[in-house]
């Protein structure tokens, strides 16, 4: 009879605690009150999702610890995206929803051309999905809903879709719903930037040789990754995890600086030419000049306006993590972080999309706060807000859809 009122006791227990990390609500026209059919409500970058019924209600269970966003989203309205944590579990929303205006059309700010995929599809599947093994094998189910503007003026194309961009990524065996918010390539910077609200669905295949390519897939698309960065961090193995982090510094070149100003101010004709009827003599000091101060002028005027200066010291994770409050730490650095993951070396399609005529080294990237602001983490490998976060290097080539896993994944080293 115990044993019985322990499992009973046990099971109201879980059902309880279940019921206490939910979400419940109803999706509604913010003009009309209605309620909205069929709104896909989910934990952005999860597996975790629904749709609302036909009086608009939801219900999302069993959501894990961790800081999320919460997307509520329908075809013809603005999305609605809602920053929660587990703290304020459980929560008994209303959202509303608002129709979109007439899209881009009705806003221009420069003259722009309206184009599809024929034209920019190659460029968007390279920005998006990326250039890696994996994304060979991922497709886009709904190419002809995304659409395209080049502005000529500022040299750049942005690109749209008025559904959720269906993705099948047969490599990592998922299945995507990406709500775009915004996508822009911008040639004269040289920046992509893209941001959206993923949802995960497992594929399901009966085959055991596929459900394992898939696992080891995904556990190679997790070791090295920014996700994989993140929990070593959180956790204080950099080093047990292969991670090496120094800082970084760029800043103008002193030495381009001072030879032009220089060549400004003194430029003395004794006969000899450049081209322009003067040659050109550098003073001060010039190592490797060899005695040919035009040589050294011409070879260092051929370097870079900036020059990156890196630190000889490997930083430990307490460097750079400044604050911890309870499950979450807070990330924060000066500069750039030049972080080589030595676990794994890039893949040969790195070398070929960069144009690197050399063997493939350790994965090496360089990340920035672009707004100078405090990145908050979590165990998961989460991190807000994301948009501060800004990656080049090889993790500016590798983290694309391709190779995104959702927080809920789990690395299963057996």
């Amino acid at each position: 009879m115990k044993k019985w009122l322990v499992a009973l006791f046990t099971l109201f227990f879980t059902i309880a605690a279940a019921g206490q990390m939910s979400i419940k609500g109803v999706v509604v026209n913010d003009a009309t009150g209605l309620p909205i059919v069929g709104s896909s409500v989910f934990i952005s970058n999860s597996s975790k999702g629904t749709v609302s019924n036909n009086s608009g209600q939801f219900e999302l269970n069993n959501i894990p610890p961790g800081k999320y966003d919460l997307v509520i989203s329908c075809i013809g309205y603005e999305t609605n995206v809602m920053a929660f944590s587990v703290a304020q579990l459980p929560l008994r929303l209303k959202v509303e929803l608002t129709l979109k205006a007439k899209e881009l059309e009705n806003v221009i700010v420069e003259p722009s051309i309206e184009e599809g995929w024929d034209k920019w599809g190659k460029m968007f599947m390279e920005n998006f999905i990326g250039s890696t093994q994996n994304a060979l094998q991922c497709n886009i189910k709904n190419t002809n809903k995304i659409r395209f503007r080049y502005y000529k003026k500022s040299n750049r194309v942005i690109a749209y879709c008025n559904e959720p961009v269906l993705i099948e990524n047969k490599a990592l065996g998922y299945t995507l719903k990406y709500q775009l918010e915004n996508f822009e390539v911008n040639y004269k910077d040289r920046t992509t930037f893209y941001l959206g609200y993923p949802l995960f669905e497992d594929m399901t295949k009966d085959s055991k040789q596929i459900k394992g390519r898939w696992a080891k897939n995904r556990q190679e698309a997790f070791k090295g990754s920014v996700t994989h960065f993140m929990q070593a961090l959180y956790s204080n193995k950099l080093a047990a995890e292969d991670f090496e982090v120094r800082r970084m510094v760029r800043g103008p070149n002193l030495e381009k600086e001072r030879v032009k100003a220089i060549y400004k101010a003194t430029v003395i004709s004794n006969g000899e030419t450049n081209g322009n009827g003067v040659s050109i003599i550098i003073s001060g000091k010039a190592p490797d000049t060899g005695g040919d101060s035009s040589a050294y002028y011409q070879r260092i005027m051929r370097q870079p306006d900036q020059l990156d200066v890196y630190g000889s010291t490997i930083l430990t994770a307490d460097s750079i993590i400044v604050a911890n409050e309870g499950r979450y730490k807070g990330l924060h650095f000066n500069d750039y972080l030049y972080i080589t993951y030595k676990g794994e070396k890039e893949e040969e399609a790195y070398l070929r999309t960069q144009m690197e005529k050399r063997s493939a080294t350790f994965q090496r990237s360089l990340v920035i706060l672009i707004n100078g602001e405090l990145i908050t983490l979590d165990e998961a490998g989460s991190y807000f807000n994301p948009q501060d976060f800004l990656t080049s290097g090889y993790w500016g080539w590798s983290e694309k859809m391709a190779n995104l896993l959702p927080t809920d994944y789990v690395i299963n080293e057996k």
